[in-house]
């Protein structure tokens, strides 16, 4: 009886410590006691640190996964100061050398207190080529941002820049008509949300009958607000691909972007420097024109203009006025004396 009890007792132990020592790992190799209270202390720090290991590799997941988005911060902050140095240079007197120091700072400041899934090192190295790389490739290049009231002279002024300048001009107007051809994503999006009705029946493709939708949107302030939310994007990711197709493949170091909604658009100002904004003082006058140019009444004149920004608000926030209240020649004198300076 006493030794089929001993038999018992002995595989029980064995069988608690078998256990036991299938939680450890297999190269801490050390005898172990079931009932040894200094060796279970020792498995659940064991736990806990297998448990912190397993949270900092969660922690370094969300890391790598991070670092690609704020590389591309990054990128998107040095892009926009390096378009505006002239403008800081100019109205701030700030050199772009302070701006590099800051955009560094910053980028020092993030790396060293995060991202430590690599050295240090390669991090810095990585980030000082890409703002150095942003730097050469995107501060020689200056986009003219021209503006400005319906009817008052801004294909004028792109018609100077593009025929006796030699400089490209990305037309927004022509943009907006290209995302209006049937096929394209605004399109399908257009009519469906303002149906059929504003399709050219007569016509076998379809296309939007611009003048029925203006006469939709232009009437209703809350329409009007849904067509812009669609249209901007697309015309954005354009202009986007223009830029590249001439300041990065072509190497032209100037562009010009002409937006009746400059302003309205939120993005474009922070890439134009100088925007020309061009204004006629006297509004009959203005009216008259659109109306011998396409034929409105000047009912609908009215509305398009009281549709955008009013222009003392883009006169306030623009950095070239330009006055088209007397002849072609005198408006082409205007930018031969203001707009040359701001273009060294």
């Amino acid at each position: 009886m006493w030794l089929l009890q001993e038999l018992i007792h002995t595989t029980i132990r064995s069988l608690i410590s078998q256990k036991i020592l299938n939680i450890i790992p297999k190269n801490d190799f050390f005898f172990i006691s079931p009932f040894n209270s200094q060796k279970l202390i020792y498995i659940k720090k064991r736990k806990n640190i297998r448990k912190k290991m397993s949270e900092h590799a969660e922690y370094h997941a969300i890391e790598i996964i991070c670092y690609p988005f704020y590389l591309g911060l990054l990128s998107l902050l040095s892009v926009v100061i390096n378009l505006n140095k002239r403008k800081f240079r100019r109205r701030y007197g700030v050199d772009e050398i302070f701006l590099f120091i800051i955009v560094y700072a910053f980028n020092v400041l993030v790396t060293w207190n995060f991202f430590d899934f690599i050295d240090k090192l390669p991090r810095f190295i990585i980030t000082l080529i890409l703002i150095f790389g942003i730097q050469h490739f995107v501060g020689r290049a200056q986009i003219i941002g021209i503006t400005g009231g319906i009817g008052c002279g801004k294909s004028t002024v792109s018609k100077y820049f593009r025929e006796f300048l030699k400089i490209e001009i990305i037309d927004c107007d022509e943009i907006a008509k290209q995302i209006l051809v049937p096929g394209q994503p605004a399109y399908k999006m257009i009519v469906e949300r303002f149906g059929r009705q504003i399709l050219k029946a007569e016509q076998v493709d379809q296309e939007i009958d611009r003048q029925a939708l203006a006469d939709v949107v232009f009437k209703n302030p809350v329409k009007r607000q849904i067509l812009t939310s669609i249209t901007h994007r697309f015309i954005f990711k354009e202009i986007l691909k223009e830029l590249w197709r001439v300041c990065f493949v072509k190497k032209d170091q100037y562009v010009v972007i002409d937006a009746p909604l400059l302003f309205e658009s939120k993005f474009l100002g922070y890439l134009c420097y100088p925007i020309i904004t061009v204004v006629m003082k006297d509004q009959s006058e203005q009216v008259k024109r659109v109306q011998l140019r396409n034929g409105w009444t000047e009912e609908q004149v009215i509305e398009r203009i009281n549709s955008q920004m009013p222009i003392e608000q883009k006169m306030a926030l623009s950095d070239i006025i330009l006055t088209n209240d007397k002849t072609e020649k005198d408006l082409i004198k205007q930018i031969q004396g203001k707009v040359f300076e701001l273009l060294i």
